[in-house]
């Protein structure tokens, strides 16, 4: 189906929370994403989509900020 998600989180430890495309797999680092996280709850971080991968490139992190922001959003933290 054209459009269907194919991002998954296929794992998670200590340290990283692994995802897999149709095309790729790789790793984000958690505690990235728990910094993410702890923005988002504080308020000083925009809960919209396209910000989010902003700030989270500039502020936090250079790593797949795209799919960041999808695991975000997936967990709540993004609309």
């Amino acid at each position: 189906m054209p459009g269907a998600r194919t991002l998954q989180v296929t794992g998670a430890d200590d340290e990283y929370i692994y995802v897999t495309h149709r095309l790729w797999s790789d790793k984000l680092t958690r505690s990235y994403l728990e910094k993410a996280m702890a923005l988002l709850d504080e308020g000083r971080m925009t809960r919209d989509y396209a910000s989010v991968i902003d700030h989270y490139r500039t502020f936090i992190a250079d790593e797949r900020p795209t799919t960041a922001a999808t695991v975000l959003k997936d967990l709540g933290y993004v609309d």
